[in-house]
């Protein structure tokens, strides 16, 4: 009767361990991801891929948002303590300094002493009864000055929060002339999270263009066209290149629309926010279907979630946590790095967001202080959202991260063949 009861035991026994193992080894995996998503941004990014084809994506979702929410949780406790406090992501420009005015002139002449004059060594000649009339010279025409063009510059930001140098305008990114053809400020959009610093960057598109390239893994389908993953030779010169960043979800996480030069990776979906590159240079931003309805003059476009601001307004949309708006398997109350995109009312100046601890209403926030018209989501995770500036040293390309301690990893990436979709911006040829 005792052998009996061993014997009945021994699988509870063997069941109770088994769970209890599971349990050891998903908690040592979120501690794994934790680490390296903190320390190796890559090793946690490519890991998280990895293991969406062992365990699936939603339990990686699940396992993501817990390690986000410890980072959040382990930040707030550092600034609530006093151990950090929150920073611009660069130097953030001086303060102007006004030149103090120059004193006016004396409205009369001062007279100069009689005792100074030096006495005349020849006498004067006498008048004539006749003088000689001078000839009446003619005057030349007035020529106006030519005026003086205004050096381009993004509209003014609005700052939210208490750092200084926050919503200034700072030039960012030059041609050979010394011309700003992009400038860059930060916005701080969050006030229980004063560290969500997010880094905006203005382009001016009278003089830059920006150029969408498909991966050559992603975005793509099975069997599926693919891209090339470089950025042309003509567009790749130095001086010519201005900057790189980061496209939008893998096909997995979404199925959103891609296109560039006439290969269609994934075909666009209607009541998704698109962005379109025309082939006279134009970038528009807005919902497919509603706002940009024909796609026969695209260079290339590329969707990605809903519009977060629409029509000057924040989407509705945005305070909906759904993962199927905002984030394929995140939704959008996690906090974690964001990125996006935004077009001028005027069409003339496109935006650049990216940033860490955001939240969607966060990043919509954002997108208001500088009163863009339309403004999607890009991709996010610390490691995907990646911008660098290109500057040309001694004829070579020199990739220069926007948050410099946070965008260095494969700083180099969109600079050779990249398995990911990604934008780039040039110098147009005309300047």
């Amino acid at each position: 009767m005792k052998l009996l009861n061993k014997t009945v035991a021994l699988p509870k026994l063997t069941w109770r361990r088994g769970l209890a193992a599971v349990g050891i080894l998903l908690v040592l995996a979120v501690a794994g991801l934790y680490l390296a998503a903190t320390a190796f941004p890559s090793i946690g990014a490519n890991s998280a891929d990895s293991l969406r084809a062992v365990i699936g994506d939603q339990a990686v979702a699940q396992l993501e948002t817990w390690i986000f929410q410890a980072q959040d949780s382990f930040r707030q406790i550092k600034y609530g303590l006093g151990l950090e406090k929150p920073a611009a992501p660069w130097q953030p420009p001086a303060a102007a300094q006004v030149p103090s005015p120059s004193p006016a002139p004396s409205a009369t002449p001062t007279a100069t002493p009689l005792n100074t004059l030096a006495p005349t060594a020849t006498p004067l000649p006498q008048a004539t009864a006749e003088p000689t009339a001078r000839p009446t010279a003619t005057p030349l025409p007035t020529i106006p000055p030519s005026p003086t063009p205004t050096p381009w510059r993004p509209t003014a930001a609005h700052a939210l929060g208490s750092l200084e140098g926050e919503g200034i305008w700072q030039a960012y990114i030059k041609d050979a002339k010394g011309a700003a053809v992009a400038y860059r400020t930060f916005i701080q959009p969050d006030p229980k999270r004063p560290y969500a610093v997010v880094a905006v960057v203005a382009f001016d598109l009278k003089k830059a263009r920006l150029n969408y390239v498909l991966g050559t893994d992603e975005p793509s389908i099975k069997g599926g066209p693919r891209g090339t993953g470089l950025i042309p030779t003509a567009d790749a010169q130095p001086g010519v290149l201005l900057a790189t960043f980061n496209g939008g979800f893998k096909a997995t996480h979404g199925s959103y629309g891609a296109m560039s030069g006439g290969t269609v990776a994934l075909p666009p979906h209607k009541g998704l926010a698109i962005l379109v590159i025309y082939k006279d240079g134009r970038v528009d931003i807005g919902e497919y279907g509603k706002d940009i309805t024909s796609l026969d003059n695209a260079l290339a476009w590329r969707q990605n979630c809903s519009l977060i601001i629409e029509n000057s307004q924040v989407n509705p949309l945005v305070h909906n946590n759904s993962a199927e708006f905002w984030g394929a398997n995140l939704n959008g109350e996690t906090v974690t790095w964001r990125s996006g995109a935004g077009i001028s009312p005027d069409g003339n100046t496109f935006y650049y967001f990216a940033g860490p601890n955001m939240m969607m209403p966060v990043l919509a926030a954002a997108m208001q202080a500088v009163d863009v018209k339309a403004g999607l989501q890009l991709d996010i995770n610390n490691y995907w959202v990646h911008f660098t500036a290109i500057r040309n040293q001694a004829g070579s390309n020199k990739p220069e991260g926007l948050f410099p301690d946070e965008m260095k990893v494969d700083i180099s990436r969109y600079l050779q063949k990249y398995s990911r979709d990604f934008f780039y911006v040039a110098l147009k040829e005309n300047n």
